[in-house]
């Protein structure tokens, strides 16, 4: 589950009418959060939110934040429509919050998993067009989405076929290797030093991340330490031999956050999830976007060891290589932290999550949102413009790179490696 790919929110807001309900204060539309801007605990320990299985601290800090978001566009919207119902504010706000964690998934976050100058243009394109932002502020949604970009376009479109996160996709999105085995605790009270480094405290190992564990050590850390610490922690590489120890002995957890007795090599069954779905093997797979399929080892990866490895599992046997395997063991693109494979997908999906919604598309609107509510949406462009409106002192404190999704300690003008919170384990 990635964060930022959640089109309706349901990471905060919850999937089903239960944890709706459990999540709201039924008051001015608000969800429940702590005045200190920690998540609410429930009789048994889990955090209150709304996606919250098998999950991680990294994922409950961001959860916290957008409550944050959600609970700060409600007030805005009240002081412009003291007219409006719990429920009326509720449901823009959630439209709101929705919208603004798609843009920055698009805006920011895609940016920086593909930095390259033509790809910050094309992802900006897919949201504003060819225009540009300034003509479409100014000017409005101007003819076809080359111009003005597939938000606010007059028509949604399903190419014939409902929206759905297809296999593919799940398997392209396999990220585990950016996980590391531990976060790196930092020290938040700390006078900050010429690149606004806070000094490491000490490491906490995952397993006390996951689960009812993680929801426990993120109350005892809060999340502006957690926040920052994942800010200044840069992931692990997408390659092989990089796939995390403790994520190869996994104890899975119920829905009311129990641990059960049974344990899950990850790195194992998502091999066996992806034969076990039918998804493609890596030369049918790139068959299918129309990429040139490998016909040896060698066009694959230049590393000897690999190769090796590759042989004794498949033989000579290309067309056996599977998806996963492949996508980690192909050469980068420069820049790239994820697979040309994967990006085909990526590219794809990124558009499609925008002209097939109804709320990105025809009611994109003053009408749906309100005036004060697309307002938002439209100056709101990043990870770091949501942190600094609920943290204002600690993106001055600690926040040095231009985007959230880079290391925070790094120089704004450099390409930077991504933080750790940006991928959340399925």
């Amino acid at each position: 589950m990635n964060v930022y790919n959640k089109r309706d929110g349901s990471v905060i807001y919850g999937s089903n009418e239960e944890v709706l309900n459990k999540v709201r204060t039924f008051k001015d539309g608000k969800l429940k959060i702590s005045e200190d801007g920690n998540l609410l605990q429930n009789e048994d320990g889990t955090a209150i939110s709304g996606d919250v299985r098998n999950s991680w601290a990294g994922v409950s800090t961001l959860q916290a934040l957008f409550i944050q978001e959600h609970n700060a566009v409600c007030d805005a919207l009240k002081k412009h429509h003291p007219d409006f119902e719990d429920e009326d504010l509720y449901r823009r706000a959630r439209l709101v919050t929705s919208a603004v964690i798609a843009k920055v998934h698009i805006l920011d976050w895609s940016v920086e998993l593909i930095k390259t100058d033509i790809l910050l243009a094309g992802f900006r394109s897919n949201w504003y067009g060819i225009l540009g932002k300034k003509f479409k502020d100014t000017f409005g949604h101007l003819g076809l989405a080359i111009l003005s970009g597939y938000v606010g376009m007059n028509k949604t479109e399903n190419h014939g076929v409902p929206y759905s996160l297809t296999e593919d996709f799940s398997s392209v999105y396999r990220m585990h290797p950016l996980l590391p085995d531990s976060l790196h605790l930092r020290d938040i009270s700390a006078t900050p030093g010429p690149n606004k480094s806070p000094p490491l405290i000490k490491e906490i190992p995952m397993n006390y991340m996951i689960g009812l564990k993680g929801t426990k050590t993120l109350f005892e850390i809060g999340v502006a330490k957690q926040l920052v610490s994942m800010g200044h922690q840069s992931c692990g590489a997408l390659e092989l031999w990089n796939y995390p120890s403790w994520l190869r002995d996994l104890v899975p957890h119920n829905v009311d956050g129990t641990e059960r007795s049974d344990h899950v090599d990850l790195a194992a069954l998502e091999i066996y999830r992806d034969r076990e779905n039918k998804v493609a093997r890596y030369n049918q797979f790139r068959r299918g976007v129309l990429m040139i399929p490998i016909s040896k080892w060698e066009d694959l990866t230049d590393d000897k060891e690999t190769i090796k490895v590759l042989e004794e599992v498949y033989g000579n046997d290309v067309e056996e290589l599977d998806l996963l395997v492949g996508l980690m063991a192909e050469k980068k693109i420069k820049g790239f932290a994820i697979s040309e494979t994967a990006f085909a997908i990526f590219i794809v999906m990124a558009t499609r999550r925008l002209e097939a919604d109804r709320f990105f598309t025809i009611n994109f609107n003053e009408e749906t949102y309100t005036k004060e509510g697309l307002e938002w949406v439209n100056t709101t462009e990043s990870l770091k413009d949501v942190i600094d409106r609920h943290h204002p002192e600690m993106t001055d404190k600690w926040l040095n790179a231009s985007s959230a999704f880079s290391v925070w300690d790094a120089p704004p003008s450099k390409p930077n490696s991504i933080p750790l919170y940006c991928r959340v384990p399925n």
